[in-house]
C-alpha cells in the first residue's frame, strides 16, 4: 500500500504531479488544523503491521480498566488523500514496531482527537466500551481532515467468547497435566491494564501493584492454548519463559459461562534483545563476553527443547528477553514460524508454495504456478506431511513448513536460525537484515554475510550453522534479485534510492524491482523443489548439529575466560 506515495494512476510518462487543487497539500481543506493532544482522553500505545490496527486506550477508564483487547481499526492509507497521508505521517508509520514512535505520529494524535470528539458527542460511549465483549473492535471507516466527519462504529465481536474453552474442559482434555500443576485462575476484572505492548501482549497489574504480562487470544485461540499447554508441560529451564502465574478467565455473554482468554506471565522489565543489543553496541557497553553468554544461554534453551522432542521455530532477537540478572530468556511458544530473512531454504520455499496454494481456487487450470505446485506435490518422503489430513492440528496447518519436516531436518533448521541469531548478537544488530515490513528503533547497519565485529572463531561457528545453501545466483538471477527498500517512508529500488519521488520513473523502477525479486524467488523455489534435497528430504546436511554448535560455543567460552 505504501506504493501509493510514489504514484497512483500514473500517466504514461513524465512527472506525477503537481496534484490538482482538490488533492493538494496547499489546500486548507486537505490539512489537519490541530494535532495537539494535551487534553486528549485517549492514548495510542502502538499498532500492528501496516498501521491499520491501533492500540487506543481510553484514559478516562484508567486505572481500573480490565485488559479487554478492544482495538481500533482504520482504513488503509491508500483510501484517504495523499495530502492527508503526508500531514499525518501515515506512510512513515506503516513499518514502525516501536509503540513510542507510533504514538508520536500525526496519525496517532489525529485519532486521539477523533475519539475525543466522539466521546464528547456521545457521553455514554465509555460506559458502553467497558461492557464490550473481549476482542471487540472500534472502526473508523474513513480518516478525514475534520474529525467531525469521521464516523466511529462499534463492532461487538463475540468470536473469542463464543469459542473459548472453559478451564474444566482444558483440564480434562489435558489429562497428562496433574491438577496441582495448574496455576490459579483469576477473573479478567481483577486485572488492570497498564499498557498494550502488541496485539496479544498486554502489561497489567494484579494482586495490588504486581505487574505481569497478559498473553491473550488474538486471531487464534488455538495458538494461545498451544502456548499455555507448552508452558505447563515444559520442564523448568532457567532460559525458557517460566510457567504461567495464572490462567485468566472471562465471563461470556453466552450463558454466562467463564472461559480461558489468556494467562499471566512474568514481566521482564529489561525488554528484548532486539532493542538492547544495538543500543548497547552503540554505547560500547556490550562486550564479547556478554554476547557469548547470551548465545550460550539460548543454545542451552534450544537444547532443552530438542531433548524434549520438540523444536522452536520463532528464534529472533525480539523473542529473547533479559531477566533482572541480564540472563537471556526465550519467549513466545505459539509456533507460528519465522520471518522470510530467518528461514532456511527447506522452510522458505515450502512456505512460498503453501501461501500460493492457500490463495488459489481449489481447481485451477494452467495456473502460472502449475510447475511449482507440481514439483511440490511430487511423491517423496515428505509428501504425506505436505498435504492436509484430518489429523493435522490448526497449529500444524498454520506452520506446515516446519511441522512437515522430519525431526532431523527440524534440528538443522533450528541450527540455521541459531546461526543467524549469533550473527545478530555479535554484530550488534536488531535483525539479520533490513525488513521493508518492520522498522525497529535501531535498524541494522549491515546484513549477513557481512562481518565487522564478529571474532574469527565465532564467524566459523556461524558459517557452520548456516552451511552453504545452494548457489542459485547465476548471472541471470543475480541481475534480477535487487530488493525494494524503504527510505523516509517511501519505497525505492535498493540500488536507486536517489530517484525523484512521485514520478513515473520511480513508480516503474519500484514495480520492476518487485516483479524481478519475486520472479527470482519463485525460480529459486522451483529449482529447490527439483533438487536432490527435496526429493530425499535430507535437508541441512552441510550444517552442524545443535550439539556441535553448543560444544563450539563452550570451547570459545573457555578461550575467552
Amino acid at each position: 500500500m505504501e506504493l501509493s506515495h510514489l504514484i497512483v494512476d500514473a500517466p504514461a510518462s513524465g512527472r506525477v504531479g503537481p496534484p490538482s487543487w482538490d488533492s493538494s497539500f496547499l489546500n486548507p481543506r486537505n490539512r489537519v488544523d490541530n494535532l495537539d493532544t494535551t487534553s486528549s482522553r485517549w492514548r495510542i500505545d502502538g499498532a500492528t503491521i501496516c498501521g491499520t490496527c491501533v492500540y487506543a486506550i481510553p484514559l478516562d477508564l484508567l486505572p481500573n480498566l480490565p485488559p479487554l483487547r478492544v482495538l481500533l481499526y482504520i482504513s488503509d492509507q491508500t483510501e484517504y488523500p495523499a495530502a492527508l497521508r503526508q500531514s499525518l505521517d501515515a506512510c512513515t508509520g506503516v513499518p514502525l514496531r516501536d509503540g513510542n514512535a507510533i504514538s508520536r505520529l500525526g496519525l496517532a494524535k489525529h485519532l486521539c482527537r477523533a475519539l475525543d470528539y466522539h466521546c464528547a458527542k456521545n457521553p455514554g460511549f465509555l460506559q458502553e466500551y467497558s461492557k464490550l465483549p473481549f476482542g471487540s473492535r472500534l472502526i473508523f471507516e474513513d480518516v478525514t481532515p475534520d474529525v467531525a466527519d469521521m464516523m466511529l462504529y462499534v463492532e461487538r465481536d463475540y468470536g473469542i467468547e463464543k469459542n473459548m474453552k472453559t478451564l474444566q474442559y482444558l483440564q480434562q482434555s489435558w489429562s497428562d497435566i496433574a491438577q496441582d500443576a495448574w496455576p490459579p485462575a483469576v477473573d479478567i476484572n481483577e486485572l488492570r491494564l497498564v499498557k498494550q505492548l502488541n496485539e496479544a501482549v498486554i502489561l497489567v497489574e494484579f494482586s495490588g501493584q504486581s505487574r505481569a504480562i497478559f498473553k491473550c487470544a488474538s486471531d487464534s485461540l488455538h495458538h494461545m492454548y498451544h502456548e499455555l499447554r507448552f508452558l505447563l508441560t515444559c520442564p523448568p529451564h532457567p532460559h525458557i519463559m517460566p510457567r504461567p502465574l495464572a490462567v485468566v478467565l472471562k465471563k461470556s455473554a453466552f450463558g454466562g459461562r467463564s472461559g480461558v482468554v489468556g494467562f499471566l506471565l512474568q514481566y521482564f522489565e529489561g525488554g528484548s534483545l532486539r532493542d538492547i543489543i544495538p543500543a548497547r553496541q552503540r554505547s560500547a557497553t556490550l562486550s564479547d563476553t556478554v554476547k557469548l553468554r547470551w548465545c550460550r544461554q539460548v543454545a542451552s534453551a534450544l537444547t532443552h527443547l530438542h531433548e524434549m522432542g520438540t523444536f522452536y521455530s520463532d528464534l529472533r532477537p525480539d523473542n529473547v528477553l533479559l531477566d533482572a540478572e541480564e540472563n537471556a530468556v526465550l519467549c513466545d511458544f505459539e509456533q507460528r514460524g519465522n520471518w522470510y530473512e530467518w528461514s532456511p531454504p527447506e522452510v522458505l520455499y515450502r512456505q512460498y508454495v503453501e501461501n500460493i496454494r492457500a490463495r488459489l481456487p481449489e481447481r485451477v487450470v494452467n495456473s502460472p504456478y502449475d510447475h511449482l505446485l507440481k514439483e511440490y506435490a511430487c511423491s517423496h518422503s515428505l509428501s504425506t506431511s505436505a498435504c492436509y489430513t484430518p489429523a493435522e492440528s490448526p497449529i500444524e496447518a498454520r506452520n506446515r513448513a516446519w511441522f512437515a519436516l522430519p525431526p532431523s531436518a527440524r534440528e538443522k533448521a533450528t541450527v540455521y536460525n541459531f546461526g543467524l541469531f549469533i550473527y545478530c548478537v555479535f554484530e550488534g544488530l536488531s535483525n539479520v537484515r533490513r525488513n521493508v515490513a518492520n522498522q525497529f528503533p535501531i535498524e541494522p547497519e549491515v546484513e549477513y554475510p557481512t562481518f565487522r565485529r564478529t571474532p574469527e572463531a565465532v564467524r566459523k561457528i556461524i558459517q557452520q550453522s548456516i552451511g552453504n545453501p545452494p548457489d542459485w545466483d547465476t548471472s541471470e538471477l543475480q541481475s534480477r534479485s535487487s530488493r525494494v527498500v524503504r527510505v523516509n517512508g517511501l519505497l525505492y529500488p535498493e540500488t536507486r534510492t536517489d530517484l525523484e519521488p512521485d514520478t513515473r520513473q520511480a513508480f516503474d523502477a519500484v514495480m520492476d524491482t518487485l516483479l524481478g525479486f519475486w520472479s527470482t524467488e519463485l525460480i529459486r523455489a522451483e529449482r529447490f523443489l527439483e533438487g536432490a534435497d527435496w526429493s530425499a528430504g535430507d535437508f541441512g546436511r552441510d550444517r552442524a548439529s545443535l550439539r556441535d554448535v553448543v560444544d563450539a560455543l563452550e570451547s570459545q567460552a573457555e578461550d575467552l575466560y
